[in-house]
């Protein structure tokens, strides 16, 4: 990143005093990147915005879960296996021990199917509560996504928005060595002339060197936004880019009323939307443990079939129908005393339920409070700036008039010095509240979850 001719910065009104053809203007060394893409980059690569997105799978496969609730469930099993067995001591009719006169191995096997199914007919509304349930924790998903993304995007303008103050802050430096310069020139000139003083050129080359340094700082701290600003986005194939020099358009807060930010923060703010899903999903969690002390009815099924055989003859014989069994059954289910569990769970679930309700309610109680705060700081941004260019005239009307006194020498080169530190910091105090404002309108929009534009 090199030096920009400071005519591209509407605010560098500085460059007026500076002979052109000292405003370095080097072209830009890589491919610059808008707002607009780095918004999109981000909501393909941020880390943190995937992880969400991937948590909306679950949504189905939970979905799936509680639709299969009402179907049966079915179990398919299947054994088979040998058996050996040698007696070397038998019992007479009494009882007592013998010798066994046939000591050779004997051995059987078996073959075994069976499958079973387990329908629930009635639970009094269990199943339709965990699917309400589902359907909340899946809109919570949602919530939440949505939540990640305009956060997102206001870390991403944040970054972005610093990384483009950096690069003005850069500007101004640049244009400030070249006025720097033209006054070591001009200083020396005067010297020959007598109309200076040998302490007043060293005082020039020194504010020239001291300036110089100032430009390898402010370089620095444009390419530590820069790498800030690719982390926020998450893309790793970003190398060697740079930001818009378009500075953006003062926003006037004029037209904002604090009470309808807070209706519009209402329904659009990301947290707000995400603590009121989680009350209906805590909500029918509730009602689906109030139901487990109810009682519930099944029907139940089973089948099978089998083999047993001398030597081998039964072994993995699994469609064998030498014998076969079946029955079915209709159940009743009363809770009657669970040790206090289904108890405990419904207080854990109520409880939680107010918990959650109060959490609704607080987090509306802050977004009311941050909706005020954030306008307020709004609205103090915006007077400072106006204020700084109001200044930032002044000082470049004193610094005008300051160099011509100092042409017609009835003004020291130290006089003139205040000027034009005076003109370079009434400058960046544009650019500091400038980006100020930007950054409080971020703040803004994040609690409101809407732009403001």
């Amino acid at each position: 990143m090199r030096g920009r001719a400071l005519g591209r910065l509407p605010v560098l009104i500085l460059a007026a005093s500076v002979q052109p053809s000292l405003v370095p203007t080097l072209a830009q060394e890589g491919p610059v990147l808008t707002m607009e893409a780095a918004l999109e980059r981000a909501s393909l690569h941020n880390p943190r915005y995937r992880r969400a997105l991937k948590d909306l799978d679950l949504s189905e496969i939970e979905r799936k879960q509680a639709w299969a609730a009402y179907l049966p469930t079915l179990s398919y099993g299947a054994a088979t296996g040998v058996n050996l067995n040698r007696q070397l001591i038998s019992t007479d009719d009494f009882g007592n021990p013998i010798e066994n006169p046939l000591t050779n191995w004997k051995t059987s096997s078996s073959s075994s199917q069976s499958l079973s199914a387990r329908l629930v007919v009635w639970d009094w509304g269990a199943r339709s509560r965990n699917s309400a349930t589902q359907r909340a924790q899946a809109r919570a998903r949602e919530a939440t996504a949505t939540s990640r993304l305009r956060t997102l995007r206001a870390d991403v303008i944040r970054a972005y928005r610093s990384a483009q103050e950096q690069q003005a802050f850069l500007a101004v430096e640049e244009g400030l060595l070249a006025s720097r310069q033209a006054d070591l020139e001009r200083t020396r000139k005067m010297f020959e002339l007598v109309g200076a003083t040998r302490v007043d050129v060293l005082t020039a080359e020194l504010n020239v060197q001291q300036q110089q340094g100032r430009i390898e700082e402010a370089q620095g701290q444009l390419q530590r936004a820069l790498l800030q600003l690719r982390t926020v986005v998450g893309d790793e194939s970003m190398e060697g880019f740079e930001v818009t020099e378009t500075l953006p358009i003062p926003f006037d807060p004029g037209g904002l009323e604090p009470r309808a930010l807070a209706e519009r923060a209402y329904s659009a703010n990301p947290i707000l939307i995400e603590q009121e899903v989680m009350v209906a999903v805590r909500e029918a969690e509730a009602q689906s443990a109030r139901r487990r002390n109810w009682p519930g009815i099944t029907l139940n099924f089973n089948v099978g079939q089998g083999t047993y055989g001398d030597d081998w003859s039964g072994f993995a014989d699994l469609l064998s129908d030498r014998s076969r069994s079946g029955g079915s059954s209709f159940g009743v289910q009363i809770p009657v005393f669970q040790g206090f569990n289904n108890k405990a769970l419904i207080v854990q679930a109520e409880v939680s339920l107010a918990n959650q309700e109060e959490i609704f309610r607080e987090t509306r109680l802050q977004v009311e409070e941050d909706v005020e705060t954030r306008l307020i700081s709004v609205q103090t941004a915006h007077q400072r700036y106006q204020i700084s260019i109001r200044s930032e005239e002044i000082a470049q009307e004193r610094l005008t008039l300051g160099r011509e006194r100092f042409r017609l020498g009835t003004r020291t080169f130290s006089e003139l010095q205040q000027d034009i530190d005076a003109a370079a910091n009434a400058e960046r105090d544009v650019i500091t509240q400038l980006f100020s404002l930007e950054r409080a309108l971020v703040d803004l929009e994040e609690v409101v979850g809407e732009e403001l534009r």
